[in-house]
């Protein structure tokens, strides 16, 4: 069969365009990042409580599955071989994440034809490779007559929609595929590719809906159904839509107790699949998995094998920290131990080592956990140079919830040429930067919470003078932290400061949810997570469970 689809494809495809609808500025002048993270324009990350709850969920409505989501979804439903064929269009971030893209933004006509074409990819996949879709409708293998359409609608369709399909909804699926046998000169599998790619280019399937039901004593809050809320905790623990048993458990109530949620959380969280989810969180968290290029010619190590490995070292930690020893999240700012291969070794002056190997950190580098890894020292520096601005907007923003003031309207967001005398990159950002008032209204954030940091070059390598010869001096004090001397001082800094651990809850809650969180409408549900963290000691694994248990989770707003 060839691909020439009846015109009810693409009516059913441009429903999805209607849908979803519902800083300082790069202060070197080289299109960094953004310094407004789009959450808090505070420097606690906590807001203000007003000393009584005035929670006010964000308005709830439908969100596309974001593309692992999808792939993972397909391979549910169809098996490995539907997953490997299947396309999807490219996830849009806004406020820093997929997820809120997702829930705000909607696709473009290039999207629906992707999804289209992704449709009949996968169906013909799993035509050919039917064991994952028979052992849902064994009818297809076993008894291909047009009552095996009335059951694939029903129990497929109630999978993919993470709903049962009411009569009306059947019967259309059904006559979609009883008119592709028609076309197909009576053909069953005819008619089973096009009852398939039905299913998969709705927006019941592309969506999530998360809109819950009112609550009597709280008109402003609608919780979320039991369906709703373990298809939001399945697609953020396990990466994918929920499987049938799961749906059929929640349709019947079992998960409207927060105990029964608080027990499923942790099954989930159990399952392989949860560690490949929270680093899909933790790669858009970071973002230190695809390193900008550095000049070979000063940097002669940097290679994309090196790039690679930098990226791969972080991921090992997280997955130490959180999963292998189940610690404290802290840890991962200032441990003294790192895990990395051969290339790493080579550039952090180790002993060569074989495969990926845990090792003590030098000391006499000063090196201590994620602030000291190459992969945060290279994204945040330029080709050629270190940036201290990138460094300590990224420290600012991504760790401590701070938002750095705009800047003036008249600042020309870029570098004058230095004098002529030779200079140590922190010489010329106090000159310009620090002692320039319009520029230290931005600058005075940023630049000396990198300083400390001065002493690892544009990929991470220690040093101790630049390369014009000039020592470095690393040392710096900071409001709050005191003295500072060198790296390790910095990371063991911020990994006490409280804004740390309530700012990796913030973005948790960001990820999971699809939208900011509110410290002036939801402070006190905020404050207990915040609370909750420390009482777990900081164990992200537990943090995960009393996110997806508290109304930051369970609860919405009225639909937008």
């Amino acid at each position: 069969m060839t691909h020439a689809s009846g015109a009810w494809l693409k009516v059913c495809l441009l429903t999805l365009v209607s849908a979803a609808a519902p800083g300082c500025k790069d202060p070197e002048g080289d299109g960094d990042d953004e310094v407004d993270d789009g959450g808090t324009a505070t420097d606690d990350g906590t807001g203000d409580d007003g000393g009584e709850d005035n929670y006010i969920p964000p308005p709830g409505g439908m969100r596309r599955l974001l593309d692992y989501q999808y792939l993972n979804s397909i391979e549910l439903m169809f098996g490995p071989e539907a997953a490997l064929i299947a396309s999807h269009p490219n996830d849009l971030p806004l406020h820093g994440y997929t997820s809120i893209g997702s829930s705000d933004l909607s696709p473009g006509l290039d999207s629906v034809e992707l999804y289209e074409f992704s449709a009949l990819a996968v169906a013909d996949t799993a035509i050919a490779n039917p064991t994952t879709l028979a052992a849902l409708v064994p009818c297809i293998s076993a008894d291909q007559t047009d009552a095996c359409y009335t059951e694939v609608a029903e129990t497929l369709g109630h999978l993919a929609w993470r709903r049962p399909l009411n009569p009306d909804e059947v019967a259309s699926v059904v006559e979609t595929a009883l008119a592709g046998k028609a076309w197909g000169e009576g053909d069953f599998n005819a008619g089973l590719k096009y009852q398939l790619v039905r299913l998969l280019i709705s927006p019941h399937f592309i969506y999530t809906t998360e809109v819950g039901v009112q609550d009597p004593d709280e008109p402003e809050e609608f919780v979320l159904t039991g369906p709703e809320i373990v298809t939001r905790m399945s697609l953020l623990l396990n990466g994918r839509i929920p499987g049938l048993d799961l749906l059929g458990q929640a349709e019947a109530g079992a998960y409207d107790d927060v105990a029964a949620l608080e027990e499923l959380a942790r099954t989930m969280i159990a399952a392989p699949e949860a560690q490949t989810a929270l680093a899909e969180f933790f790669g858009e968290y970071l973002d230190v998995g695809d390193l900008p290029g550095k000049d070979t010619e000063t940097f002669p190590l940097y290679t994309d094998a090196l790039a690679d490995s930098m990226s791969e070292e972080t991921n090992r930690m997280l997955q130490d920290i959180i999963w292998a020893k189940d610690t404290d999240f802290r840890t991962f700012l200032d441990a003294d131990y790192t895990i990395i291969n051969d290339q790493l070794a080579a550039l952090y002056g180790l002993a060569p080592v074989n495969g990926w190997v845990q090792v003590a950190l030098p000391n006499a580098q000063n090196r201590a956990g994620f602030l000291t890894q190459a992969a945060f020292l290279a994204r945040n520096s330029h080709a050629q140079t270190n940036s201290t601005t990138r460094r300590g907007n990224y420290i600012q923003q991504r760790f401590l919830c701070f938002s750095v003031p705009p800047p003036p309207v008249d600042v020309v967001p870029q570098l004058p040429e230095p004098p002529g005398e030779p200079m140590t990159l922190r010489d010329l950002m106090e000159l310009i930067h620090l002692e320039e008032e319009s520029c230290a209204q931005c600058h005075q954030y940023m630049d000396p919470m990198a300083f400390p940091l001065e002493n690892y070059d544009a990929i991470g390598a220690f040093r101790t003078v630049e390369p014009n010869g000039l020592p470095i001096d690393p040392v710096v004090e900071i409001d709050g932290y005191g003295l500072l001397e060198n790296g390790s001082d910095l990371a063991a800094s911020v990994a006490m400061d409280p804004r740390l651990t309530d700012c990796v809850v913030n973005n948790l809650v960001r990820f999971g949810r699809g939208r900011l969180e509110d410290p002036q409408n939801e402070p006190d549900e905020l404050i207990e997570l915040y609370d909750q963290f420390e009482a777990a000691n900081f164990r992200v694994q537990e943090m995960l469970v009393h996110f997806v248990t508290s109304p930051l989770f369970r609860q919405v707003g009225a639909p937008k």
